[in-house]
């Protein structure tokens, strides 16, 4: 099968530097082991100019057995989503003959997924478009969603009537594109839950150690989690907390740790890559995830995986889980995180319970043969023929 992937974020050895979702990199991993993958990549800047694209598209590069266009992005804001269409339809047609091009389009995210929607209906190619953060969100005080714009609700209005396949990762973010008159397949992305699995039982405490994985921002609300914090210490609780996470907030949440005297208490590790990340979920007691608006974040499926309980925010993977595979809490309420937190790190029973459920589950859904599963959608669309 030949399948174009279009993504945010550089593919490349080494590439877990230059891409938030390091879970699609073990995606193209995973099919380009038997299929012929391009992979359009619009991460950084471009270096050429669209029209000399359109006549002369930068050499591929390999990964994993996928060829890769580094196409980059235009820097103009207002221009950047018919300027990134034009450049992988540009691509497409000039890589390969019109034989070899991709016979199914998937794009990743919503400007991705806007690309290989509109350029599937000019190729007559099936289209899938996987949602997997704030497509139908809107959040001016977090900056966040794609919906706070007049363009990003023509976009998502537009995908939800033409895209031939949407999915979501998880039933919160399904039953989201339903309420906007979607459907949306059921489709996890895989890990590989090797290099995480670890039992369940570990050294109990205190100190309890609570990990955080996320970068630091307003929609991931870090806030509510170290204000938790300070109720659970003020509660004779003894905790540390790990964040790890690039900070793109400027330095708020470790200038509102300071000030409440946590800060000999928790650890900011900044970015770490999966491999340094697998101690800490092995010496942590519970993840704690605390977004405002979250689909499916990896960490939860990596913590559950290594046998670690999950607490947080009542959205994504949390919401899915709770109450029997992680314990959920309203949004921005430090006073009920902590509670439940306590009430957590007090019964060993529970927490091993929680998390041997959650860890069943990653096992049997979401292991890097779940990816197989988009397989089976490319094919069903072919089938249908009505291309």
């Amino acid at each position: 099968m030949r399948i174009g992937l279009i993504v945010r974020g550089g593919v490349e050895e080494g590439t877990e530097a230059h891409n938030p979702f390091p879970v699609f990199v073990d995606f193209i991993r995973r099919l380009a082991l038997n299929h012929d993958v391009q992979v359009f990549s619009l991460q950084g800047e471009s270096r050429a100019s669209l029209l000399s694209l359109i006549g002369s598209t930068p050499p591929p590069h390999r990964f994993a057995g996928a060829s890769v266009h580094a196409l980059g992005t235009t820097r103009a804001p207002r221009l950047r989503v018919a300027a990134d269409v034009a450049r992988v339809l540009a691509a497409i047609r000039a890589s390969r003959p019109r034989a070899e091009r991709p016979e199914v389009l998937h794009g990743i995210g919503q400007a991705p997924g806007f690309i290989a929607t509109v350029i599937g209906r000019l190729l007559r190619v099936p289209s899938v478009v996987s949602l997997i953060g704030g497509e139908l969100t809107s959040l001016p005080a977090a900056g966040y969603g794609e919906l706070r714009t007049a363009r990003g609700r023509a976009m998502m209005r537009l995908q939800l009537r033409w895209t031939d396949a949407l999915t979501a990762a998880s039933r919160f973010m399904q039953a989201r594109v339903a309420s906007h008159g979607g459907q949306a397949y059921l489709l996890p992305f895989g890990i590989d839950v090797e290099k995480f699995q670890f039992p369940v039982g570990r050294p109990d405490g205190p100190p309890f150690r609570l990990l955080h994985v996320g970068n630091l921002y307003p929609v991931k609300d870090q806030l509510t989690l170290v204000r938790a914090a300070r109720m659970l210490v003020d509660g004779g609780c003894d905790v540390r907390l790990d964040v790890v996470g690039w900070d793109d907030w400027n330095g708020t949440v470790q200038r509102e740790t300071a000030q409440l005297g946590l800060a000999e208490r928790v650890t900011f590790h900044g970015w770490r890559s999966r491999d340094d990340l697998v101690p800490l979920y092995r010496a942590a007691h519970a993840l704690v995830m605390t977004s405002v608006d979250d689909v499916a974040p990896v960490a939860v499926l990596e913590a559950a995986a290594s046998g670690l309980p999950v607490a947080g925010t009542d959205v994504g993977f949390i919401a899915d889980w709770a109450p029997d595979r992680a314990v959920a809490t309203p949004i921005g309420d430090p006073a009920a995180l902590a509670g439940a937190l306590r009430a957590l790190l007090s019964d060993r029973g529970r927490r091993e319970a929680l998390a041997a459920r959650a860890q069943a589950w990653v096992g049997a859904h979401a292991s890097l043969a779940a990816d197989d599963a988009y397989l089976d959608l490319y094919r069903a669309l072919l089938r249908s023929r009505r291309w």
